[in-house]
């Protein structure tokens, strides 16, 4: 073998090598990314944020009642916000808020909060040593590029008016700079006028007429926060760019690039409403990961979690705005757990469980899933029911099909480890909010499906 063809040899097989090196360079990049997206998709995907910090704005002065036109409008960043007032407890109220630009929109109609703990239970005595005698709306999201917040009084007279202003995401106490007050204000956005409330039901209210869409059954896992469709469409590239270096043989080549778009596929989760497979309870995202920086309220409650029995589920909705994000929906819940316990003053979050629209259902009250917990979601009804809330206004359309189904999921597991029977009354001991008390929640959308939730916790009993 003479000089040059050994040279050209040695040149083969130096280009050979870095060809290698950098192929599996590559193709290990790919494979971390891979992996990071199964475990984006296996995790809870519910990061740890910053506490959430609540401020308040006096909007009238010490015992002035104002009536039906008045208006108070607040500087602020905040994320949610409610509403205090002393006197008619049947006031209503319309949200405006202020985006970035300057521009005003309605974030939605508030009444007063219909979310109420048990007389004489713990709840009870903690919001009463809490409010006194005034009167809460219910919490509303308003988003989070907010720099105004306008609160306009429609129907009934208040005095003592507060604006209860929640930051969820960054971690600081929102501002709440009162601007202006009085009859003479800015143009609002047009409103709507609330339908009335219902009657309360009879102790065993019969089930709805309505219905909808057939109900998915499988249940969301936590799937949305972590990697997607685009980590792994990455991960197949940067993989077909490492066989490109070390594979000569085309029908290899194509084998292996095939393997890696169906391994990539495979690991990127998706956002549809069917959801993911994880069963109900391993679904259910515990406080321990979306809230552990959010305790029980010792000072109020010292007595710890309550214990009851669960003979029936209601079903709530959160009233806010539907389109929000799947990174959204925790900062919801967080803000609604300040609202419910730095406001209000209750021992934790009112609701047993929430579910977000994207069908991921997270723990909600303390003292454990499977136990009987004592809530403060619907008055009079807490003892020996579960509240289940779906986050989202239901008034004119349905949550997700992967919502509906994780109700569906979290309902029958609930029943069973209870011991429940759903079959042995027409309403399948599953009651919507204003079966309960005079209230439009969970939204006539939702409350006219509840006849298909009930059908479908039988049918796959």
């Amino acid at each position: 073998m003479d000089r040059r063809t050994r040279r050209m040899r040695r040149m083969r097989l130096r280009s050979r090598r870095t060809k290698l090196v950098a192929g599996v360079s590559i193709a290990a990049a790919a494979v971390v990314v891979l992996a990071a997206a199964a475990f984006g998709q296996q995790g809870p995907g519910t990061p740890v944020r910053p506490k959430p910090h609540v401020n308040e704005a006096a909007l009238t002065p010490p015992q002035q009642p104002v009536d039906a036109g008045w208006v108070g409008q607040v500087g602020t960043d905040a994320n949610l916000v409610g509403v205090q007032w002393s006197g008619d407890q049947g006031a209503d109220f319309t949200v405006e808020v202020r985006d970035g630009d300057g521009n005003w929109h309605k974030a939605g109609d508030i009444g007063t909060n219909d979310a109420l703990p048990d007389p004489g239970s713990a709840d009870a005595a903690a919001a009463a040593a809490r409010q006194g005698a005034t009167n809460a709306s219910e919490p509303i999201w308003v988003g989070k590029d907010v720099s105004g917040v306008r609160v306009r009084l429609d129907d009934g007279s208040a005095e003592d008016v507060k604006l209860h202003v929640i930051d969820s995401f960054d971690g600081k106490k929102p501002e709440a700079n009162v601007e202006s007050t009085g009859a003479a204000a800015a143009p609002t956005a047009p409103t709507t006028t609330a339908p009335a409330p219902p009657p309360t039901a009879p102790s065993n209210p019969p089930p709805s007429a309505g219905g909808g869409p057939a109900s998915v059954t499988t249940t969301s896992q936590p799937a949305q926060q972590g990697f997607g469709l685009p980590q792994g469409l990455a991960a197949v590239a940067l993989a077909t760019v490492a066989i490109a270096f070390v594979v000569r043989r085309r029908r290899l080549l194509a084998v292996l690039v095939a393997t890696v778009v169906l391994v990539g596929t495979a690991c990127a989760p998706t956002k549809d409403n069917g959801g993911g497979a994880r069963p109900i309870p391993d679904a259910i995202v515990p406080r321990s990961q979306w809230a552990p920086d959010l305790p029980w309220n010792w000072d109020a409650c010292p007595g710890g979690p309550e214990y009851t029995y669960v003979a029936n589920a209601i079903v709530h909705h959160t009233v806010n705005s539907n389109n929000y994000g799947p990174g959204d929906a925790v900062g919801i819940m967080r803000g609604i757990w300040a609202y419910h316990v730095q406001s209000l003053g209750y021992c934790d979050i009112a609701y047993n469980f929430l579910i977000d629209n994207y069908g991921v259902p997270y723990e909600g009250r303390l003292g454990g899933i499977d136990a009987p917990v004592l809530g403060a979601h619907a008055i009079n009804w807490n003892t020996g029911t579960t509240g289940i809330a779906i986050v989202g206004t239901f008034t004119s359309e349905l949550p997700s099909g992967g919502a509906l189904g994780t109700l569906e999921n979290l309902i029958r597991w609930k029943f069973k480890i209870h011991g429940v029977n759903p079959f042995d009354i027409d309403y399948a001991h599953i009651l919507g909010h204003r079966d309960t008390s005079a209230t439009e929640c969970p939204g006539d959308a939702l409350y006219n499906y509840l006849p298909n939730t009930r059908d479908n916790v039988k049918a796959f009993w």
